[in-house]
């Protein structure tokens, strides 16, 4: 039937250059599809939250200030960092670092941080930023091990405990090879550093892998932890990234902390965290651990009850004690200060403290005085700041801590911080600046060590004594009470 040829559409050469532009098109999406890397920076806006996985370790907790502020510092740089790209951040948060890779190979975060390192056997993860530089060393218990000079003298057979948070150094992985049928080291994986130092004081382990902040933190808890070596291979605390997206976020991540070190953001930080870790030796990690077993159960209930009445955390109180005393009433210095938290008598008489070595008046006394200090300084200073100025006032005198201030601000630091103040401190000793002061000579360089000291000692008991719901709110009625410069 000839008509029926009518009713097809005639292929003219328009439409077929038409349906070849259309498939050449389509072709050019579909291969720009297949090759398109998304923005991670992107996402993340377009969102406007950065999810990050955050690896939550006992070490890396820091009780900073008299009230148990407490802060992790990765996550107070994440929060930085969601600020400096404009998002919210949403926390993860993980047990370790094989969850938050599960996360980010399932792209469920943007971000993975928490004294993570460079995973070795994940070579599909993106590596980030360093944050800070770690070094390791093996470590053992007194008893169970001893000091090598060299990871090649380890016998074979060596049980090497390892945290899922660590990858092996170099040195490590040089011995992991077989001799015969028998491995060169046997290592055995644990969940987090508590765990690991477990195993070890029972002899599970001879050796086990710690970083230099683990080593610090838990040393204080266990004086019978050692380092037999410590290792050489550099390795570095970093941020982890999703596989398969471009470089935005890294890049950002990147300028972030290049601008907190590029000014002082990152020092304090540091400085917040982990400036008091390293105060004190093994001597004194021992002396505080004996003192805590003998002298500490006498007077806790009075720290309680004092921190009770005022609003503050009794483990900060016992810092200042021990600091002051030993936690010995009787004590006395050359200088005529006594009792357990060492009252000059102007101040006792200025507290209505009428015996300085009753325990009860000497804490309570005590308290006020600090709390007396903390107000009385320029309302400038935010915490953590005011309480460590608060603590050198109550050893040097408040007259002395302003005068340590003016300096500060006139050689161009900021009077407010005290990381900049601490180093104003010891000059007040020499002539040429305290002539310039209005209360003159102090030896500038004891409440330095002060702070330092109570810092220490207080981070200590929180992580000794980790009971939550110590610290109600500060009550305002050590206000009434006046006090002389």
């Amino acid at each position: 039937m000839l008509w029926q040829s009518h009713l097809r559409p005639r292929n003219s050469l328009r439409r077929r250059i038409e349906i070849g532009v259309f498939a050449f098109l389509l072709s050019g999406i579909l291969i720009w599809a297949w090759q398109y890397t998304p923005s991670a920076l992107g996402l993340a806006l377009h969102k406007k939250e950065l999810r990050a996985a955050l690896v939550s370790h006992p070490h890396d907790l820091t009780f900073m200030d008299m009230n148990n502020g407490s802060d992790q510092f990765e996550l107070v740089l994440l929060r930085g960092f969601s600020e400096h790209i404009g998002a919210r951040l949403q926390l993860h948060p993980v047990t370790g670092p094989d969850e938050a890779h599960r996360l980010l190979h399932s792209r469920r975060v943007d971000i993975a941080a928490g004294f993570l390192t460079e995973p070795r056997d994940d070579l599909g993860i993106a590596v980030g930023p360093e944050v800070l530089p770690i070094q390791k060393s093996l470590v053992y218990w007194q008893g169970y091990g001893g000091v090598v000079t060299a990871i090649s003298d380890l016998p074979d057979g060596t049980r090497i405990g390892v945290t899922s948070s660590h990858t092996l150094p170099d040195e490590l992985r040089a011995i992991s090879t077989t001799v015969g049928q028998e491995p060169r080291v046997e290592f055995i994986h644990y969940a987090d550093g508590p765990e690991l130092v477990f195993a070890l004081s029972r002899g599970y382990v001879d050796y086990g892998l710690l970083t230099s902040i683990e080593l610090s933190r838990l040393r204080r808890v266990h004086t019978e932890l050692r380092r037999a070596i410590a290792l050489e291979s550099r390795a570095s605390v970093v941020w982890l990234f999703p596989p398969g997206l471009d470089d935005s976020l890294i890049d950002s991540a990147h300028a972030y902390l290049n601008i907190l070190r590029t000014g002082r953001e990152f020092d304090l930080l540091f400085d917040r965290h982990f400036g008091h870790l390293d105060v004190h030796d093994l001597v004194d990690v021992i002396s505080f651990s004996r003192l805590v077993e003998e002298r500490l159960d006498q007077f806790r209930p009075l720290f309680e009850e004092v921190a009770l009445a005022y609003g503050l955390d009794w483990r900060f109180l016992a810092a200042v004690s021990y600091q002051e005393s030993l936690w010995d009433p009787t004590a006395v210095s050359a200088t005529g200060v006594r009792g357990l938290m060492m009252l000059t008598n102007a101040t006792a008489q200025s507290l209505g403290v009428a015996d300085r070595t009753d325990p009860h008046e000497s804490v309570d006394g005590g308290a006020r005085y600090v709390l007396q200090m903390l107000e009385r300084l320029p309302k400038g200073i935010t915490e953590p700041d005011r309480t460590w100025m608060a603590l050198a006032s109550y050893n040097v005198g408040l007259g002395h801590l302003l005068d340590a201030r003016r300096l500060a601000e006139a050689g161009g630091d900021d009077p407010n911080l005290w990381l900049d103040v601490m180093a104003w401190l010891p000059k007040l000793a020499q002539r040429e600046w305290h002539q310039q002061t209005r209360y003159g000579y102090a030896r500038g360089w004891e409440p330095v060590i002060y702070v330092q000291n109570i810092r220490s000692y207080y981070d200590w008991l929180v992580h000794l004594f980790p009971q939550p719901n110590d610290h109600p709110d500060r009550s305002p009625l050590y206000l009434s009470l006046p006090l002389a410069l």
